[in-house]
């Protein structure tokens, strides 16, 4: 059955388009929830790539596949900046409320443009969240398809982060004071801009999070150049050539860890080749001169996003959002 909520917003906005004939309606405010459907279910795991099958084992997979205790939609919710856009999302929560509002997570998702989108094992991730006690929702950013080559790496984006928190207040089943946040990979930076931003969460944890993008950039140049899917942040951040100094500085948080008022969890394995260990040190060095709250997990024998201690790396997260980020 379609969410009458849904129903009801989406009336509303073609309502005041009908009553203002021949002129163009004005887009709707941020954080509308504009469109949700039942996401198709997850592929079974034999169906997954090979990158896939090896971020789970089976067992997990398929327990999140089959599960009965959660509804799954695909969203469509309006974003603001540069005229407001409309973006596509997935959010998790429970089928019965049991009476009660739900504390949430927002969820942000690592990869750049059409790279890293919210996929079958990403919403098994999600779940798994969810699971614990949450609601979950999740954006996947406006910088994909055409847009994808594009991607702003911390511009317009943000703004799709911040939208998720007046849909989540909308949310009968979320309680507003209870919202927290996860960032996964370039997600870990998003979660410290919207932070920046000043996003109304209890606390936040962080995975395998860039921290310094110049250092990352110089570790990684494909970054900064560009490759066959991405124009690279030279060619899409604005006056790179004169500005680039001013534009590292503004998206990476170990310049601004004043601004960082909540406690994070970082989370990062020692051998870390994509996002190496240094860009967690360093920003746990920035946090400590800031007189800030964090706490930091390195794993040994671990890849990016720590797929060998996923269970223990979850734990972790929901200790730190439930304690109120004390350890």
């Amino acid at each position: 059955m379609a969410d009458q909520r849904t129903l009801a917003i989406v009336a509303t906005a073609a309502a005041l388009t009908l009553a203002a004939p021949g002129l163009r309606a004005a887009p709707p405010p941020a954080g509308v929830l504009l469109a949700t459907q039942p996401r198709p279910a997850l592929r079974p795991f034999d169906a997954l790539d090979v990158s896939g099958r090896a971020a789970f084992p089976r067992s997990v997979y398929e327990a999140a596949r089959l599960q009965t205790a959660f509804d799954i939609f695909d969203i469509r919710y309006s974003s603001s900046g540069a005229g407001g856009s409309t973006v596509p999302g997935v959010l998790i929560r429970p089928k019965s409320s049991g009476g009660r509002r739900w504390p949430a997570i927002v969820y942000n998702r690592g990869g750049t443009g059409d790279s890293g989108r919210i996929d079958d094992p990403a919403v098994a991730e999600m779940y798994l969240l969810a699971k614990a006690g949450f609601v979950v929702i999740a954006s996947d950013y406006r910088f994909h398809g055409a847009l994808s080559k594009r991607d702003e790496w911390g511009g317009l984006d943000v703004e799709d982060v911040m939208s998720l928190f007046p849909l989540l207040r909308a949310d009968r089943t979320v309680d507003a004071n209870r919202l927290f946040m996860v960032g996964a990979s370039r997600g870990g930076t998003m979660a410290y801009l919207a932070l920046k931003h000043g996003a109304p969460v209890k606390a936040v944890a962080v995975i395998a999070a860039p921290t310094d993008l110049e250092a990352l950039g110089k570790y990684r140049p494909e970054l900064v150049n560009g490759d066959d899917g991405y124009d690279g942040w030279a060619r899409v951040w604005p006056d790179y050539a004169h500005r680039s100094a001013e534009q590292y500085r503004e998206r990476s948080p170990i310049y601004w860890a004043e601004r960082i008022t909540v406690p994070v969890l970082m989370l990062h394995a020692k051998e870390d080749t994509l996002v190496p260990v240094d860009q967690a040190l360093t920003m746990a060095a920035a946090l400590e001169v800031a007189g800030r709250r964090y706490y930091v997990q390195l794993y040994l024998n671990d890849g990016h996003l720590l797929p060998r201690h996923r269970d223990e790396r979850n734990k972790l997260i929901v200790e730190w959002f439930t304690s109120g980020g004390v350890r």
